[in-house]
């Protein structure tokens, strides 16, 4: 069972990985074409090419490499010093400086609108998932939680008078109150009890926290009604946007000996978490489908060479000096971001690989 298993998670991995990248090359396509630019190719995975047609000019095609898509627009070729269609009216570079912005940052908005309504659908389908109650999974011994009398399933309701409704939310708290003293509204077995005081460590042992307890979000079954569901899949794209924004804080303090970051991902361990989610159901599988469109739309939109933040950069700078910078140099500088990022994919890769089978 084992190799069947791991052959329909590679095609389920398969299939949310180019649904969401085409997705992002649709807006891409859409707005080109509403804006009179010249699009000569949507395709389906990466070549050699399988089969294709072509209608209105386009060639329209199915690739061998089963991961993801492009388009291809007349005039938007950054790895290429001689840029094709150059001075042809209907060419990327052509058209006003707003313009390409639009198309730019189109990818990565219908990203957003792909996260909202999958999430939006999971939330209305009903799934497990997080009730907003944060339970203690188990107390350290010797621990600023123990000395304050914390014991296992106590769930920790706020703190500071500050409403607790995610793990996360009490750990960057407890972390930026370190050595200070802080106050829990706690409840067990349903009851409320008097007021918890600890004052969180600085420098916890390993495997520690500032206060000493494991904690989990409790999970139950939700299923609410359409505008709630809505407000909840808008809420969860917001908070997956501000994780990304915290995570380079959180990687550089993790570096110089602060709290240790979160791991960070790569193709291996999604297509291992894509295995796991796929036996919880289809609210849970849209679920994630929205946090990956969420991950892909944010990173995608970092002013970085090679990702269309970087393209968006080099467009936005020319429309305000009114000088655009050679074919040559922005070939170049997202020729080496492109190559940056394979190297930091690869990196990443082999973290996943390490992780998996234990090394």
């Amino acid at each position: 069972m084992g190799i069947f298993s791991d052959v329909r998670t590679l095609a389920l991995f398969l299939v949310v990985f180019t649904v969401i990248i085409a997705v992002h090359e649709f807006g891409h396509y859409i707005t080109a074409r509403l804006l009179g630019m010249k699009v000569l190719e949507f395709a389906f995975g990466f070549p050699p090419r399988l089969a294709g047609i072509r209608h209105a000019e386009i060639d329209y095609t199915l690739n061998w490499i089963p991961f993801g898509g492009f388009v291809r627009i007349l005039g938007q070729d950054d790895f290429s010093i001689k840029q094709e269609g150059e001075g042809d009216p209907r060419a990327f570079t052509s058209k006003p400086w707003w313009a390409q912005a639009i198309v730019l940052v189109a990818g990565v908005t219908m990203n957003f609108i792909l996260a909202i309504a999958v999430l939006t659908a999971a939330f209305a389908i009903g799934a497990t998932g997080p009730t907003g109650e944060v339970r203690v999974l188990e107390v350290a011994a010797g621990s600023p939680a123990e000395a304050a009398g914390f014991q296992k399933d106590d769930i920790v309701v706020s703190v500071d008078g500050r409403k607790v409704s995610n793990t996360r939310e009490l750990i960057n708290y407890t972390r930026s109150k370190a050595e200070k003293e802080i106050f829990l509204d706690v409840t067990r077995n349903g009851r409320p009890l008097p007021t918890l005081t600890a004052i969180p460590r600085s420098e916890p042992p390993e495997g520690e926290g500032p206060l000493g307890i494991k904690i989990e979000e409790v999970q139950g079954p939700k299923s609410v009604a359409l505008p709630e569901a809505f407000g909840e899949a808008t809420a969860l794209t917001g908070e997956v946007v501000q994780q990304i924004a915290e995570l380079p804080g959180q990687l550089v303090g993790g570096s110089t000996g602060g709290p240790a970051a979160p791991e960070v991902t790569g193709p291996v361990g999604i297509f291992q978490i894509t295995g796991q989610v796929a036996e919880l159901g289809l609210p849970t599988l849209l679920k994630l489908v929205g946090v990956l469109s969420v991950n892909l739309g944010v990173l995608n939109i970092v002013p970085f060479p090679g990702l269309d933040g970087g393209r968006l950069f080099f467009v936005l700078v020319a429309g305000i000096f009114k000088k655009r910078f050679s074919p040559q140099v922005e070939a170049a500088i997202h020729a080496v971001g492109f190559l940056l990022l394979l190297g930091l994919l690869v990196i990443v890769s082999i973290s996943d690989i390490r992780r998996v089978v234990g090394g």
